[in-house]
């Protein structure tokens, strides 16, 4: 944008009525957060993860399937699991590129790294400030991909709507989607808990009309009329059900069967032999008094501590449980692995990376380690879409038209000896191009020093240099018989 296009621009933004750029693009914050409470009482924020662990997890059914994702990666080992090595594994630098006609744009450079700086840098309050960083709001929105399947935001306006003061995370599964019937353009609503409506704000019921440039709203591979998306780790729902289920059944087993029991025979034909002798000419007094002492001696055992002597008449005998299950066993090792296999494919991840060793060869575990990698910078291939629409909305709200790239720095395992030497190696690979002739001096300078981390421009110290790196020294004097 040229010096006379800010100019105009400056001049319409600040003629146009502060009611009307309101209705283009809004103002502050349009969107509500979910534990939002506008009735000013009991707005103390609950602890998520110590409330996870007050559910039973034996009726899962009952909730929905976010509720239950957001309840399971706190308490489930293996989701939890999953979920962090996601992140650890995505969380690379996130770079910001002004583009106009192919090449770098310097001005909406400056502009981009302004917008980052702003992420970066406190609100001005007098009071406690939430901290906020680029970071940590995409940490959030990369786990929103994971567990909601899609991530949203808000570019949030000054008053004047000429700046942009804060981009704010926004929870996917509060919106909801309306076609209008005349342009059938998907319009966005927000689902309020506790809704207090303002003047000049839509409303149907508990939903919010959020119709503005200003919110964004990107999803992981949607179907066909579905603009939702789909989280990528729904299936492991139905594993982790079954899985619950086999550990509530071992439960029982290993308590019924696990430890050694104790085997009490009391010796009907002696209790009889002392029985009261007003009792032995009537049966039904006979049976009372046998209860009797049945109850009693189970009393007794019941109420006895693991290192307690067992001490009691002839008249009971006491030895262990013996004997055990003689028809067919289920092998409760291949069941969970079984299991584990399903829960990895759910959670879209390696064996490897949940703890679980199945025997996978060197080969196939390199290969899986790829495909992984690949999983991640899919799932990050949306939060890139959504800082690219994000930064170019605040670009065009300071007035700056430009082209913005995001990317991420590649995911690399690799340990600091195997980098300098695949460095070393590809170096090595211009060096020799340069040699034979393949590539110009200046070509292999510029990928060098690209390799190495530098400023692939090169120096105006070493033009010169390089351009007389392959000349022929007039002063050399050439063997005799053409040398060696």
């Amino acid at each position: 944008m040229k010096w006379y296009h800010k100019l105009i621009y400056s001049a319409v933004n600040a003629i146009l009525p502060a009611s009307v750029k309101r209705q283009m693009m809004g103002v502050g914050i349009s969107t509500v957060p979910a534990n939002n409470n506008s009735l000013g009482i009991f707005n103390w924020l609950p602890k998520k993860y110590q409330r996870a662990h007050n559910i039973d997890l034996t009726k899962l059914q009952s909730y929905t399937a976010e509720e239950l994702l957001e309840l399971l990666i706190s308490v489930h080992p293996d989701i939890s699991h999953a979920l962090y090595t996601y992140l650890r594994m995505g969380d690379t630098e996130l770079s910001f590129t002004a583009k106009k006609n192919g090449s770098d744009d310097e001005a909406g450079q400056r502009e981009l790294d302004a917008i980052k700086e702003m992420l970066e840098t406190s609100l001005p309050s007098p009071g406690y400030q939430h901290g906020r960083s680029l970071d940590k709001l995409d940490t959030i929105q990369r786990m929103m991909i994971m567990v909601r399947g899609a991530c949203a935001g808000e570019v949030v306006l000054n008053e004047r709507c000429n700046d942009v003061i804060d981009i704010v995370p926004v929870d996917p599964s509060l919106i909801w989607f309306r076609r209008e019937p005349d342009t059938n353009r998907l319009v966005p609503w927000q689902y309020v808990k506790n809704p207090h409506p303002k003047s000049g704000e839509e409303w149907f019921g508990q939903y919010k009309k959020i119709d503005t440039p200003t919110f964004i709203y990107e999803e992981f591979d949607p179907m066909v009329d579905d603009p939702y998306g789909r989280t990528p780790i729904l299936p492991v729902l139905q594993a982790v059900f079954f899985h619950l289920q086999v550990l509530q059944d071992l439960k029982a087993v290993i308590h019924n069967q696990g430890y050694p029991r104790l085997d009490i025979s009391m010796l009907e034909e002696i209790m009889l032999k002392n029985i009261p002798p007003s009792m032995k000419n009537d049966p039904k007094a006979q049976q009372t008094w046998l209860k009797e002492r049945m109850d009693e001696m189970l009393n007794h055992f019941n109420s006895l501590n693991p290192d307690d002597a067992l001490v009691h008449w002839d008249s009971v005998k006491v030895e262990y449980l013996k004997g055990g299950n003689s028809g067919p066993m289920i092998d409760i090792k291949k069941l969970i692995d079984i299991i584990d296999t399903q829960m990895a494919t759910g959670l879209k991840t390696l064996l490897t990376l949940l703890s679980r060793h199945q025997g996978s060869t060197e080969s196939y575990s390199s290969v899986d380690t790829q495909i992984y990698i690949k999983s991640v910078e899919s799932a990050r291939s949306v939060t890139k879409r959504f800082w690219k629409r994000a930064f170019s909305m605040a670009a065009r709200v300071r007035g700056v038209q430009t082209l913005v790239e995001a990317d991420y720095s590649p995911i690399d395992l690799r340990s600091e000896m195997e980098r300098v030497r695949d460095m070393r190696a590809k170096i090595n690979n211009y060096v020799l191009a340069e040699k034979e002739l393949y590539i110009t001096a200046e070509e292999a300078a510029t990928e060098a020093r690209w390799i190495m981390g530098l400023n692939p421009k090169i120096p105006a110290e070493l033009l010169d240099p390089l351009k007389k790196k392959h000349v022929s020294d007039s002063n050399q004097q050439i063997p005799p018989n053409g040398g060696d």
